[in-house]
């Protein structure tokens, strides 16, 4: 285990390093996963003998946090609400009221196009914001087949969407 100013002059020293990487990777949230790396290693005390190590360790902690980030990100939906409609009060411009309902009539076609179960896993993950554990009791099936199934929808609906011409947040 380090003194803790050792540990202090280990993080400096790769600091610029690991926020370039990181930067490059995910340039909008380079700095909170930097900082959730320093955190997880600062609690963690590593025994590393050299520097070699420990920059190989700072790395492994901070790719496993990429992926997290990933993961977190590829849970999320984005695409128009489906059971809502367009709210055109919002005072979004006509252009963007008309793109939400382009890509609203892909993702509602497409959906009509998949397995039920498919459809229904996406629907209630989405629209009901049921977790995987429910929607696994719901259909009878094991969690890994809900998240299958949503995995499943959501990169039809990607293509579908990339296919059209359309690209959601990213």
């Amino acid at each position: 285990m380090y003194a803790l100013a050792t540990l202090e002059d280990r993080i400096g020293g790769l600091r610029g390093e690991l926020l370039a990487f990181l930067k490059r990777r995910v340039p909008g949230h380079h700095e909170e996963i930097a900082q959730e790396t320093w955190l997880r290693i600062a609690r963690a005390q590593p025994d590393c003998p050299d520097d070699r190590a420990f920059r190989a360790y700072t790395y492994a902690v901070a790719r496993r946090l990429l992926i997290d980030h990933y993961r977190k990100g590829a849970t999320k939906a984005r695409f128009v609400p489906l059971d809502g409609g367009l709210n055109l009060s919002s005072g979004h411009d006509p252009h963007s009221t008309a793109c939400a309902a382009e890509m609203l009539a892909v993702v509602e076609s497409e959906l009509r196009a998949m397995k039920d179960e498919v459809e229904q896993v996406f629907r209630w993950r989405v629209t009901d914001s049921l977790s995987f554990k429910e929607i696994a009791l719901k259909q009878g099936v094991s969690i890994n087949t809900a998240l299958g199934r949503m995995h499943q929808a959501t990169r039809r609906l990607s293509k579908a969407l990339e296919n059209a011409g359309i690209r959601g947040e990213t």
